[in-house]
C-alpha cells in the first residue's frame, strides 16, 4: 500500500494480489426444469500449495444429488482438476450456486477465493426508454421505445 501525498490531493494507491488459482464453475448440461443440472467445478492450482479445501453452498430448496459438499487435499500445480456435481433444480426461480475455494500455500499464507453460479436468473422486465424528443407544430413530442 502506498500513500501519495499532495498538497491539493490525497491518493491511495492498492493493489490487489491475484489468487494462485484459476476456478470456472459451469453447467455441463443444462438442466430441464424442474430437473437435475450438471455442474462442473474446474480448478487449476498455479503454484505448490501444502493445502486446498473446497466448499459448495446452495440455496435453501436446491438438493444436491451427486458429489460432495466439501473436500480437502493437495492438487497439481498447473493441472486442470474438475469435480462434478448434480444438482436438483425444483422449479424456475432463481438461485445460487457457490464455490468456496481456500488455498493454503507452503509458506503459510491463505488465499480465499468465491466463485457463483446463477441457476435460472431473473429476467429483468424491459423498461421503456426516453430515447428522444422531437418538435410538431410548437408541442414537443415524446417517443419512447422498449429495448
Amino acid at each position: 500500500m502506498f500513500l501519495f501525498f499532495s498538497p491539493f490531493i490525497i491518493s491511495l494507491a492498492v493493489s490487489k494480489p491475484i489468487p494462485p488459482i484459476d476456478v470456472v464453475i459451469e453447467f455441463a448440461k443444462q438442466p430441464a426444469i424442474p430437473g437435475i443440472a450438471v455442474v462442473n467445478l474446474k480448478l487449476i492450482p498455479l503454484i505448490e500449495h501444502s493445502n486446498i479445501d473446497i466448499q459448495i453452498e446452495l440455496s435453501e430448496k436446491l438438493i444436491l444429488s451427486s458429489g460432495t459438499k466439501k473436500w480437502n487435499g493437495i492438487l497439481e500445480a498447473d493441472k486442470t482438476e474438475t469435480f462434478q456435481y448434480q444438482i436438483y433444480i425444483p422449479d424456475n426461480k432463481a438461485y445460487e450456486l457457490k464455490a468456496v475455494i481456500i488455498l493454503k500455500m507452503i509458506t503459510g499464507e491463505t488465499v480465499r477465493r468465491e466463485e457463483v453460479l446463477e441457476i435460472n436468473p431473473a429476467v429483468k422486465k424491459k423498461k421503456l426508454k426516453k430515447n428522444h424528443t422531437k418538435e410538431e407544430k410548437g408541442r414537443g413530442v415524446i417517443e419512447f421505445k422498449g429495448e
